[in-house]
């Protein structure tokens, strides 16, 4: 028995102490959340944590610069949007300048607001900014088409391209169309009787906006006799883009999309032929038929379900167990109006389509969704529309279908599960949606078809003659260029993003500025004041829409781009995320589990401390004697 070394208490004390050291440990862990609080908890892990912490933090700041990369090409978009609308309107302009009815003071009129168009363009231009940025510099590159020449096998494929659209596709399209709406064929084939000349169409192959902006489009010229307008002989033209269909070498998909796509500019060749004053919208008169009607009936020839408007609907279709299966109808109508940002004035090709189809319905003699039921419907108020070309537009189609122009496109935007009162036996809007997308899932939803679920490639047939046709393709012309922009007018103007982690340029992306005033579009000495300059105006403005179509697809692609970068970035970042996250982080439960060993040892400890210090209460026992 000693005192001077009680080595149980020492030893108590050495093993409390330690406990204490980890029970403090642990707390400082549960507290902070962290495994790692100091460079003592862990050196090498912590080293290896900070360089992913150095990599996360930067890559989140990539995400948000690639975010600001998509804003300034949408911003780009939006400007050129205006700019493709006004260079629309002076092409029309131009047209209407070219017709030999004019006097010179009437073109001297045309020009005036063609220059004021012109100047509003070099505005748009010039002041269009993001974060004090000129998006449209007046040293950025200047876009330029360039013709190239094709090689033999490109050759090749567009011929059997051409051919088949001209030969197959087309008469197919116009026999289809004028045989499931009457109304159209009568007046058409009344026209082309005696001479089928006039209605003679050219189809060009050529660069319109690259892959997957403009597929095709329909144009055509009209003469104005007093308050209407007539179809100019010969002036039909369908052009094709080549860069989306360089071939007939292409999916099942696509080639669905090239039958549609061909239909569609059909019907809108038939009602430019057939409906001239509502076709040609030159001064926003009553009798001009809007944008969403347009495109929602030629939508019905191509199909409202096959370039991916509304597949939407026909997921939401394929859910159902029949046409009345009411389960998917608060979806339905949520996808209608979409909190107001879906509008048939906005989505002609979507909601558009469904408008048109419901007017049709409604129009119908009988309650079926069915093509036959919605063709009877259709013919009727394509009917209507012929016998009086100067008519109200909304009148003369709310006449057929015995509800307001107005009400009927209300009722798409709001996805109404109401039935009119006017037509209390009809479906109501969102009733009418299911039952036609129930009916078109697997197809078009096509009225030129036998049933709306014909789709793929058996849109079109295969049996019309093309010469027995009133409406033919006569001439083809197949051009080749490509979007350059190799020249700057004075700079090297580009913004270039930075969408990485470390200094080295694969992590860099350049962002071209381009001048977009109309000395870089070519059409800043463009006139219609003589109808040959107002002829080589046509041309000329023609090709400044190709040049802005084809600086639009470029924006869209580099937002396409930047989009898959941000989706990589963010990837990347929540992945090493984790990874640091097991190497920095706490485990909650086992510090838990840790804390709660450490406090049953502190307190045995503490028991055992008082145990050693009270042995040697027996030495002063002694000391007694």
């Amino acid at each position: 028995m000693v005192v001077q070394h009680n080595m149980n208490a020492s030893n108590a004390s050495r093993m409390y102490n330690l406990t204490n050291d980890s029970l403090g440990k642990s707390m400082e862990k549960l507290s902070s959340g962290y495994r790692i609080n100091r460079a003592a908890d862990d050196a090498a892990g912590l080293s290896i944590s900070e360089k992913m912490r150095r990599q996360i933090r930067g890559l989140n700041q990539a995400s948000t610069n690639g975010g600001d990369g998509i804003s300034l090409v949408q911003i780009a978009d939006g400007a050129l949007n205006e700019v493709h609308d006004m260079l629309q309107r002076s092409n029309e302009l131009a047209v209407q300048a070219a017709n030999g009815t004019l006097s010179d003071s009437d073109r001297k009129n045309i020009n005036a607001e063609i220059e004021k168009i012109k100047d509003e363009i070099n505005s748009i231009t010039a002041r269009t900014k993001f974060n004090d940025i000129q998006v449209f510099s007046k040293d950025g590159f200047v876009p330029k088409l360039k013709s190239i020449d094709a090689t033999s096998t490109q050759e090749t494929a567009v011929d059997k391209l051409a051919a088949k659209i001209s030969d197959e596709y087309f008469p197919n399209a116009v026999s289809q169309i004028l045989s499931a709406f009457p109304s159209l064929g009568n007046k058409i084939n009344e026209l082309a009787s005696g001479d089928k000349t006039p209605y003679d169409t050219k189809l060009s192959i050529e660069y319109i906006d690259g892959v997957y902006g403009t597929l095709a489009y329909m144009s055509a010229s009209f003469r104005i006799l007093g308050s209407t307008q007539e179809f100019a002989s010969g002036s039909l033209g369908m052009t094709v883009d080549e860069e989306d269909f360089p071939s007939l070498n292409l999916s099942d998909s696509q080639l669905q999309e090239l039958e549609s796509t061909i239909a569609h500019e059909t019907m809108h060749g038939i009602m430019d032929v057939a409906m001239p004053s509502g076709m040609y919208s030159r001064d926003g008169s009553a009798s001009d038929m809007p944008t969403w009607f347009v495109e929602g009936t030629a939508q019905l020839a191509g199909g409202g379900y096959t370039t991916g408007w509304n597949n939407s609907l026909i997921n939401l279709a394929g859910k159902l167990t029949s046409a009345e299966d009411t389960s998917q109808d608060s979806a339905i109508a949520a996808y209608l109006s979409q909190g107001g940002d879906y509008t048939v004035e906005s989505r002609p090709y979507g909601h558009g389509y469904l408008a048109a189809a419901y007017a049709s319905y409604l129009a119908a003699d009988g309650n079926g969704v069915s093509v036959s039921n919605l063709r009877n419907g259709a013919d009727k108020i394509f009917g209507a529309l012929i016998d009086d070309q100067t008519g109200s537009f909304s009148s003369i189609v709310s006449g057929q279908t015995g509800v307001a122009v107005s009400d009927i496109i209300s009722a798409i935007d709001s996805g109404s599960t109401s039935s009119f009162s006017e037509k209390p036996d009809k479906l109501s809007a969102v009733e009418f949606v299911r039952q036609l997308s129930y009916y078109s899932v697997g197809g078009a939803g096509s009225l030129i078809t036998d049933d709306l679920k014909i789709g793929g490639t058996a849109i079109l047939g295969d049996t019309a003659n093309k010469d027995t046709q009133p409406i033919r393709i006569t001439n083809v012309e197949k051009n080749y260029s490509t979007l350059t922009s190799t020249t700057t007018s004075g700079g090297n103007a580009n913004v270039i993003l930075h969408l990485g982690t470390d200094a080295d340029m694969t992590n860099k992306l350049e962002i071209r500025l381009y001048n977009m005033n109309c000395e870089a579009l070519t059409i800043d000495t463009t006139e219609v004041l003589t109808e040959d300059t107002a002829t080589s105006a046509i041309d000329e403005f023609g090709k400044a829409i190709r040049i802005v179509s084809g600086v639009r697809s470029y924006f869209g692609a580099m937002q396409n781009r930047l989009e898959h970068t941000i989706k990589n970035l963010d990837n990347v970042v929540e992945n090493t995320d984790a990874a640091e996250s097991r190497i920095r982080d706490a485990d909650m439960a086992d510090e838990m589990v840790t804390l709660s060993k450490d406090k049953i040892l502190a307190q045995a400890g503490e028991s055992m401390l008082a145990q050693a210090n009270s042995s040697t209460d027996g030495v002063m026992a002694l000391l007694q004697f």
